[in-house]
């Protein structure tokens, strides 16, 4: 019951996480891999091929690297905030019974 519980609040926080990454980490990580690709595009086939095939080939990995990565990144800080967070709920929440185990009511006569 414990593990199953762990799973949910760390796969919690990565749903929430990758709805963060999709409002505000995806257009950055492409930009600035992009950059990185034309960067390693430029010293690999020099500044003036941008017409190559393999320069545009090396800037959209560097897109999709760039995004991955902190796509990643959000999944795995995520997942770890949701985790740490139901830990504390799971704490504080009360206690409860197992079905099987209810103590017999009490009639009063």
């Amino acid at each position: 019951m414990e593990r199953k519980t762990n799973l949910t609040s760390a796969r919690f926080g990565a749903a929430v996480a990758f709805v963060l990454f999709l409002l505000t980490g995806a257009v950055p990580a492409l930009v600035y891999g992009g950059y990185m690709g034309l960067m390693l595009s430029g010293v690999l086939f020099g500044h003036g091929n941008d017409q190559l095939f393999w320069s545009r080939l090396v800037t959209g990995g560097g897109m999709v690297l760039g995004c991955v990565a902190t796509l990643f990144l959000y999944l795995v800080v995520g997942a770890f905030l949701g985790n740490a967070v139901g830990a504390v709920v799971r704490h504080f929440a009360p206690e409860e019974e197992p079905e099987g185990e209810r103590a017999p009511a009490h009639k009063h006569s």
